[in-house]
């Protein structure tokens, strides 16, 4: 009897900590140019505790691949302002970001297996704004397969009768 209550406990414990450790996982940050962001989204979990800190955020990335629009992660990005100073810079970032950025002019730069892409934006800080970067992918793209819609005979046009 001892000892099953000691396993349970033990299960118990456990369960809990691993909780906690995942609440610690998706926490905000402050990078070195002092904006404050919170990076994850891989798995539901973490894409819920994303969701709890978004009407904290002026600003949200979301980084995808392919016409399905696969969430990838491992992206490096900076945002340079109108003067070409960086004021955010991020390595190996999950596939959501929330960040907070004033008003003004900016540019995204981020790369993903040595693909970069550039977005230029204006941004209103009393908004919450979304920017969506899509890398395409070559071997994705010749590898999903066709929905029913795709596949369907074309309709052919109704005729009256006489």
């Amino acid at each position: 009897m001892l000892k099953q209550w000691r396993l349970t406990t033990t299960l118990v414990v456990a369960l809990f900590s691993s909780s906690f450790c995942f609440a610690d996982e998706v926490a905000i940050q402050q990078e070195v140019h002092g904006v404050d962001y919170v990076t994850g989204g891989i798995g539901s979990e973490e894409v819920d505790a994303m969701e709890s800190f978004k009407k904290q955020f002026n600003l949200y990335f979301l980084f995808s691949e392919g016409k399905v629009g696969r969430v990838i992660d491992d992206i490096n990005i900076s945002i340079v302002d109108s003067k070409n100073q960086t004021v955010f810079a991020l390595e190996h970032a999950a596939p959501r970001l929330l960040l907070n950025l004033p008003s003004g002019k900016y540019q995204a730069i981020a790369s993903y297996l040595g693909s970069e892409q550039r977005y230029r934006f204006t941004h209103d800080a009393k908004k919450h704004q979304r920017v969506i970067l899509n890398w395409k992918n070559k071997i994705d793209e010749d590898t999903v397969e066709p929905t029913v819609e795709d596949t369907a005979a074309p309709e052919v046009p109704a005729t009256e009768t006489p």
